[in-house]
């Protein structure tokens, strides 16, 4: 009877236990061997599992729950996974990129690119495309078809457009190594290279665009500012026009007039504006500061790259490369139970970004990405998860990530969290949702989101039950439609006098109606609004959104607000506001040095003894570095 308990109690404990099939599998792009065990560091594999490429012993393997799948810390990892499987709870399938630093040196890197290295000098004008400059530029022929980007013969928006319509530079982009994104050939010069896309660096012509729907062509003049007598000038080049719901929409030149001064373009089909911003794009005649680029089809399917270099090494540009890879980290059919941690992920251009989590009719969940840093790619967002449950996002990096790509988008997540996060300079936002609940967003700084309809925080279609603590933030946090149970409480807004508002509701669009209710805003400093705009305020209700219902303004620190339907008390206010808007117990300081411990160091923390010193965010400056734990 004892034999038969203790037996009884050893399988117990067994059962509880980690499975002992629980494995290790070591990647080494470099030296590694598919042929190879794969579960130790001398018989690493090169390719994990789930990449299309992998053969053998890594391809046929299946991961179980609590397995790990371990790169090699700097080594350049060129390829896409994609995982169908799941793990189990308590038990999540582990992608690793040399977190502990034991396999490696730093950590794995994805790399989506590839290195151009057949440049050419530029033997004449002619080759140039009459550009003065040709002495100083470069060419390179690679092996790559982008013909669809230049021939499709519409306007095509500046974000979220399919991989063989996009403008071409973000279809493709030309990093220098891990310096910089290189600059797309560009009239006027922006005032932010990285932003090529703003309307306030654009040209304008007094004319609105003609549009003639029967040839199918649009059409408009700027003879002040198109002083070109050569038609084929502008061969080749493509123009970003200002329309719509504020955007701006590409397409290649058809013609040019020099008589009339007058383009010639593909049907524009959004909304115009009595005048025309306008820029002009993508051609070698346009080249004139280093790093500047410009690309076009030729003949054999093949690509044709120009380039104003910053130096050269060995009389060549040397490490410019550009992505060939779609997306990195996806997980599809739903997939759950994972870990992604500390990878150093680049180059992937077109798809759905570093990490992308899939829609599928089975709801993936449990999933935790960390200690990531992203960079220089383009795509629906750095990380992406789509109709999903149980996300964490924690610790991570993501800069400087081009073609209106969005460095967090919450696409209909439920039980979220996004914390301790440095994100900076995406051309899209810095955390998007669509209608996602039960989230919280705390602890992250979300820096230089400039770009075109870009904002830094917005929460669209549904958003439910989110608290948005302990964040700095630049330019401008945005609900639109509608939205229920958001709590904005000790956060930063410094919009940097770049945008009129520093929070606004909108009502544009029809999905899940317009009720805007129980609103929260609380201890929050919103400052320095661009004050040219006359119309914003610290915190702005679109005439056509609903009036808030249940909201609660009070405690904030704010530039300025104007009447609205809310519960208001206890805030300063850096600029007279109406009485309406007042609130109880509120007072005025127009002074920052006698609110702020240093507002021009970032530090918008309250001066001991200055007025309502309770009110606003006890946040410090933001740290601007980044580090993984």
């Amino acid at each position: 009877m004892r034999f038969c308990n203790l037996f009884i109690l050893i399988a117990v404990l067994l059962s509880a236990a980690p499975s002992a099939q629980s494995a290790v599998y070591y990647i080494d792009y470099e030296n590694g061997d598919d042929k190879a065990a794969g579960t130790s560091a001398r018989k690493a594999w090169k390719h994990a599992p789930g990449d299309s490429n992998a053969q053998d012993k890594a391809k046929a393997v299946q991961l179980q729950a609590g397995d790990t799948v371990l790169f090699k810390g700097g080594v350049a990892y060129r390829g896409s996974i994609e995982l169908a499987v799941s793990g189990a709870e308590g038990k999540r399938i582990r992608l690793d990129g040399n977190s502990e630093g034991k396999f490696g040196d730093g950590p794995a890197i994805m790399d989506g690119g590839t290195i151009i290295n057949n440049w050419q000098k530029c033997k004449s004008k002619e080759d140039a495309k009459g550009n003065k400059l040709w002495k100083d530029i470069f060419y390179a022929d690679v092996d790559l078809d982008i013909s669809a980007n230049f021939n499709h013969g519409q306007f095509v928006s500046h974000r979220q457009v399919p991989q063989d319509k996009m403008a071409p530079w973000q279809r493709v982009i030309l990093c220098d190594g891990a310096k910089r994104l290189l600059p797309i050939a560009q009239y006027p010069k922006p005032k932010d290279n990285f932003y090529p896309d703003k309307p306030g660096d654009f040209q304008e012509s007094p004319q609105r665009l003609s549009n003639n729907k029967a040839e199918g062509i649009t059409t408009f003049a700027d003879a002040e500012n198109l002083k070109q007598d050569d038609a084929e000038f502008f061969e080749g080049m493509q123009i970003g026009v200002h329309g719509g719901n504020n955007h701006v929409y590409f397409a290649s030149i058809k013609s040019f007039d020099p008589a009339t001064k007058k383009f010639t373009l593909p049907i524009f089909k959004p909304k115009t504006y009595p005048k025309t911003k306008y820029a002009l794009y993508n051609s070698p005649r346009l080249m004139s500061e280093k790093g500047e680029w410009a690309v076009e089809p030729i003949d054999g399917g093949k690509t044709r790259f120009y380039l104003l270099p910053d130096d050269l090494v060995k009389g060549k540009p040397s490490n410019i490369g550009f992505p060939v890879l779609q997306t990195c980290f996806k997980l599809k059919d739903g997939a759950s139970h994972y870990e992604i941690d500390g990878f150093l992920i680049q180059r992937y251009s077109g798809g759905d970004g570093a990490v992308a989590i899939m829609r599928h009719s089975k709801r993936s969940k449990d999933v935790h990405v960390s200690n990531l840093e992203i960079r220089f790619l383009t795509g629906h967002a750095g990380i992406g998860p789509h109709h999903c449950d149980h996300i964490v996002i924690d610790n991570c990096y993501i800069h400087h990530c081009p073609g209106w790509t969005t460095a967090v988008f919450m696409n209909r997540v439920n039980d979220y969290k996004i914390s301790n996060c440095f994100l900076i300079k995406n051309s899209g936002s810095g955390i998007r949702h669509y209608e996602s609940k039960r989230g919280h967003i705390h602890d992250n700084e979300v820096l230089d989101h400039y770009g075109m309809h870009s904002s830094t925080l917005n929460m669209y279609e549904g958003c439910d039950d989110v608290l948005v603590e302990n964040n700095f933030l630049n330019n401008i946090i945005t609900i639109n439609r509608n939205a229920n149970k958001l709590v904005f409480r000790n956060n930063v807004v410094d919009s940097e006098g770049k945008s009129g508002i520093n929070l606004a509701i909108w009502g544009s669009g029809r999905t899940g109606g317009r009720n805007v209710s129980n609103l929260l805003i609380e201890n929050n400093t919103f400052i320095n609004r661009n004050e040219a705009n006359s119309w914003g305020a610290s915190i702005f209700v679109q005439g056509k959104a609903s009036k808030p219902t249940g909201m609660v303004v009070r405690n904030n620190v704010f530039d300025l607000i104007k009447p609205m339907s809310a519960e208001i008390s206890g805030n300063v206010y850096i600029k007279q506001v109406d009485a309406k808007a007042m609130g109880e117990g509120s007072q005025v300081e127009g002074d920052y040095s006698k609110l702020f411990q240093a507002p021009d160091k970032e530090d918008y923390r309250r001066k001991k003894g200055s007025v309502l010193e309770d009110a606003g965010a006890k946040l410090g400056p933001p740290k601007r570095t980044w580090k993984r734990k």
